[in-house]
């Protein structure tokens, strides 16, 4: 699990405040926030998409 509004920034450790994701998931999207998009999963949960990563323009 991992939390909506990241805990080092006082998100709670609660189940409003959770999503799913796997443990490289997990610290990939705290490194590289832009790479997920957050969405609502029903009434009560969260879900992310890995959108990979972002080709730089030059």
């Amino acid at each position: 699990m991992d939390h909506i509004t990241n805990w080092s920034d006082g998100g709670a450790t609660d189940l409003d405040n959770l999503g799913p994701t796997c443990q490289f998931h997990n610290r990939d999207r705290y490194r590289n926030p832009e790479r997920y998009r957050l969405h609502r999963v029903g009434k009560d949960r969260w879900g992310f998409t890995y959108l990979g990563p972002r080709n730089k323009r030059r």
